[in-house]
């Protein structure tokens, strides 16, 4: 009987964990690293995510094929996920951003999907790393990719939280505690991803941000003064006056001087440093079965339109890997 059981050990599949990491829309190269794993018939029995990570791993989860989420970003109109508000934690609610995730993973929650989910995020009241395995998945993916300074803090029960990559950017270690056989993750802030262009397109993504942010003030300014309950006619001869004597071009030009609220800056400088030194720690001391490190070049964080791009760039880093990974999985 025991040489039996021990046949039957020997004889089992070895499980296999994908950690997919945050990275803004480095993160597409994710959707690359499981279409290769299909392409070879290789399902990964557990996913982890933080952040993009979250977003892309929820979607496959859910049942979209790489090829269906790929074609669902490469037709997301990017200016309808920016929903601003009046600043205080954040310049955008983030709502808009988890209703498209409800549409992506078709509403489910955790119970639902066909492979297990675990979502990073932290939890400013309790001061931790939360890890999400069950409940409103749309809600614990928009707590994950809550960046500081940029989307406000999700409340999700008593709590508030935010974007998971600053405790977890590539979260492996999660896949080790559920003592998955083979872990792949993948690494998307090689030193060799970081570059001056990629810095340049930032600043100006975070102008063409203040731009918006100073022209959804003067919206809510106007509904505040002007109430919708007013009858039309009476409020669109006082709009218009408000536009153009007591609110003149020139005064919108000053206002456009103005920075973005400190914190969206300082958040997202310091954010984009600990979580590169983080990520380049953890993935250094790590014990990890495979990791896939796709290269770049000049593409980075900001290209969300170049969804095609990353998607092969992730594909060809994954095939690279195949042999390697059909060896530990036995195959």
């Amino acid at each position: 009987m025991n040489k039996i059981r021990h046949a039957q050990q020997r004889k089992k599949k070895p499980t296999l964990g994908i950690a997919l990491g945050a990275g803004g829309a480095r993160g597409f190269a994710h959707i690359g690293i499981l279409k290769s794993l299909a392409k070879h018939n290789i399902t990964p029995d557990y996913i982890a995510g933080t952040s993009v990570g979250a977003i892309i791993g929820a979607a496959y989860a859910a049942g979209r094929s790489p090829e269906d989420i790929a074609s669902f970003f490469q037709n997301t109109d990017w200016k309808e996920v920016m929903d601003f508000t009046i600043p205080q934690a954040g310049i955008m609610y983030g709502e808009a951003g988890e209703k498209l995730i409800r549409e992506l993973i078709y509403n489910k929650s955790f119970k639902q999907l066909h492979v297990p989910l675990s979502v990073v995020a932290y939890n400013l009241t309790a001061h931790k790393k939360e890890v999400f395995t069950k409940g409103n998945v749309a809600r614990a993916v928009h707590a994950s990719y809550s960046i500081p300074g940029i989307f406000a803090p999700v409340t999700i029960g008593k709590c508030s939280y935010i974007d998971g990559g600053i405790v977890d950017p590539t979260p492996f270690d999660v896949l080790q505690k559920k003592n998955v056989d083979v872990i792949l993750a993948v690494d998307l802030y090689s030193p060799l991803n970081q570059n001056h262009a990629a810095m340049k397109r930032e600043r100006e993504l975070l102008e063409k941000l203040k731009h918006r942010f100073i022209v959804k003030e003067l919206f809510y300014v106007k509904n505040y003064i002007f109430p919708t309950r007013w009858p039309n006619l009476i409020r669109n001869i006082l709009i218009w006056l408000f536009d153009k004597i007591f609110y003149p071009q020139q005064i919108l030009r000053f206002l456009s001087k103005r920075e973005l609220p400190v914190i969206t800056q300082v958040m997202n400088e310091t954010i984009n440093t600990l979580t590169n030194n983080l990520a380049w720690e953890k993935m250094h001391h790590g014990k990890i079965d495979i990791v896939i490190k796709p290269y770049f070049d000049s593409l980075d964080w900001l290209d969300l339109d170049q969804v095609e791009k990353f998607v092969k760039i992730g594909e060809q880093a994954m095939e690279n890997k195949i042999p390697e990974l059909k060896k530990k999985l036995g195959r």
